[in-house]
């Protein structure tokens, strides 16, 4: 027992010494330069050729990856950029639409006496009002101050006491809603189209008896309102042009020119619906006859054909000449008012002493 004991211990104070000279040996190989043994890998731990074909294609999946995350780096930073150029200042951008309004209206009148070569005030600048942009919904922005309102006032006013009459009538025109030709082009579709499907309806019963009447009647009501807004457009469109001369109406008013269009398209319909119907069916019959190469429902007589005539273009005539047709109706009033004594009687109670 005591053998066994000793002979392991002589085995383990071998073992520590073979490793303690092993150290030393490699401190010395190590201190004269030469790297020490690499450990020896049994071949079971060894790549194969699967392992060593994939290190390439791992280094070239990085590659792509750094790449592509430096192009995304980029394209943030461009977007970035962009979006900061474009920003607005939010002590420069103002919220209120009646100021904005305003101030671009002062900004197109001094360009407009610009262009004209027309003499501007002494000392006249815009000065802060130049730095001031109109804010959107969404964007940060401010009130305007007391200052530039009264600045906006005063510059406006100074500015319009320069025009003459020839160039506030062109200011003015330069200042029509951009909505009316829009408007305009729209209104003729609608007559264009009314038409067109009153011609298929009455060849191509597409509905029954009272359905396809029903239709016609509708389709004639709106060809008589398009037309009659289309003469009203018309009338704004020469003015603007001076062609015509209506000094009574502000063709860069919208609430006007509203007016002045539902004011047309209300006459034409209740002057010519009474009346005009017929002589409607009778020229979309005509229409359709002369595109299917048929005869032509004969005229009765020369009266029949001008009275036709003048029906189907007093819709444009009285959205027109809405002015003169307000001024007939004031003076027919005036004159009915007459024959029954009501301009007397007021007139005499406006001569008893108060």
């Amino acid at each position: 027992m005591a053998g066994d004991v000793k002979d392991k211990t002589d085995a383990r104070l071998v073992r520590e010494q073979a490793v303690h000279k092993r150290k030393e040996l490699g401190d010395e190989a190590f201190s004269h330069g030469s790297p020490p043994p690499a450990p020896t890998t049994p071949p079971s731990l060894k790549p194969d050729k699967l392992s060593s074909s994939s290190a390439p294609k791992s280094g070239t999946a990085a590659h792509l990856s750094t790449e592509l995350q430096k192009a995304k780096q980029t394209m943030t930073d461009f977007a970035a950029s962009v979006w900061n150029s474009g920003a607005t200042d939010p002590s420069n951008t103002i919220l209120d639409p009646k100021f904005n309004k305003d101030l671009e209206t002062l900004r197109g009148l001094h360009s407009f006496l610009i262009r004209e070569a027309t003499s501007l005030p002494e000392d006249f600048s815009l000065g802060i009002l130049n730095h001031l942009q109109a804010g959107k919904q969404g964007d940060q922005g401010r009130a305007p101050t007391d200052a530039e309102w009264q600045a906006i006032e005063q510059k406006t006013q100074a500015l319009f006491s320069q025009l003459s009459d020839a160039n506030r009538k062109r200011f003015l025109a330069s200042q029509m809603p951009n909505f009316l030709p829009k408007l305009a082009v729209w209104l003729v579709v609608a007559s264009i189209g009314s038409m067109i499907m009153s011609v298929v309806l009455s060849e191509v019963p597409l509905f029954g008896a009272g359905m396809n009447g029903a239709a016609m009647v509708l389709f004639f009501l709106v060809w008589l309102m398009s037309l009659g807004a289309i003469g009203s457009a018309a009338f704004i469109g020469f003015n603007a042009i001076s062609v015509t001369s209506d000094i009574t109406f502000d063709i860069s008013d919208s609430r006007l020119i509203v007016q002045r269009i539902v004011l047309g398209a209300l006459f034409a319909l209740f002057f010519t619906l009474p009346f005009g119907f017929h002589e409607f069916l009778s020229f979309v019959k005509s229409l359709s006859s002369a595109a299917l190469n048929k005869t032509t429902v004969p005229t009765k007589s020369e009266l029949a054909f001008t009275n036709q005539s003048m029906l189907l273009i007093m819709p444009f005539v009285l959205g027109y000449s809405t002015s003169l047709v307000i001024l007939v109706l004031n003076r027919l009033i005036s004159s009915a008012s007459t024959l029954f004594g009501a301009q007397q009687a007021s007139a005499k109670a406006s001569q008893k002493p108060g």
